[in-house]
């Protein structure tokens, strides 16, 4: 028993000294950061569905795709249809990224036209366009004038093509800002869709 108990000790005693002497291996930190030129989400065939980079126009983006070309059964893509790559504004379906310091988000259908457009200036001020398959059709948020700049203060729901509008525009008198509202509409007949000048 003396034996037994002498070695359970020695055991402890041993563990505990060889802790506190011996030096730890310390465990390698996992990377603090990763850095790569674009992450891209495919399906089990291979197909890229989502696209996390920079596009072809330099633009820091998260791009989305679908509408693709039939694949065989064991993957890859058909002989005639080349995979679509979604760093190309053209075959991206939604996309929200940055153009310069300038936040926007793009929703296209599926004949590779932009549907809706949601832009933030760089001076911080929001505009959102919708279109149909000829052309826009309603605007909502900062109406820039020819000049964009911080002053920039007049706003509008507006109708194309250019058949009303509705809006505030700012003005200055006396050293002061005030807005006045204000509408207008043209009921002027347009071929629809309508087509816009070349």
């Amino acid at each position: 028993m003396f034996v037994i108990v002498a070695a359970l000790l020695a055991g402890f005693v041993g563990g505990v000294f060889g802790t506190l002497v011996m030096p730890t291996r310390k465990q390698p930190n996992p990377e603090q950061v990763v850095r790569a030129r674009s992450f891209e989400l495919v399906d089990e065939a291979g197909r890229v569905m989502s696209y996390w980079g920079v596009d072809k126009f330099n633009n820091a983006v998260l791009a989305f795709g679908s509408n693709w070309p039939p694949t065989p059964a064991g993957g890859g893509v058909l002989p005639g249809h080349p995979r679509l790559r979604l760093d190309d504004p053209d075959n991206q379906r939604a996309v929200i990224g940055v153009i310069g310091d300038a936040p926007f988000l793009h929703l296209s259908a599926a004949d590779g036209k932009t549907r809706v457009r949601l832009y933030l200036s760089s001076y911080g001020k929001p505009f959102l366009l919708m279109e149909d398959e000829s052309g826009p059709r309603v605007a909502l948020g900062i109406d820039q004038s020819d000049t964009p700049g911080p002053q920039d203060n007049d706003w509008a729901l507006q109708f194309y093509p250019e058949r009303a509008w509705l809006g505030m525009h700012s003005l200055k008198e006396g050293g002061q800002t005030y807005v006045q509202g204000g509408f207008s509409f043209n009921q002027d007949k347009v071929k629809y869709p309508y087509q816009q000048p070349k």
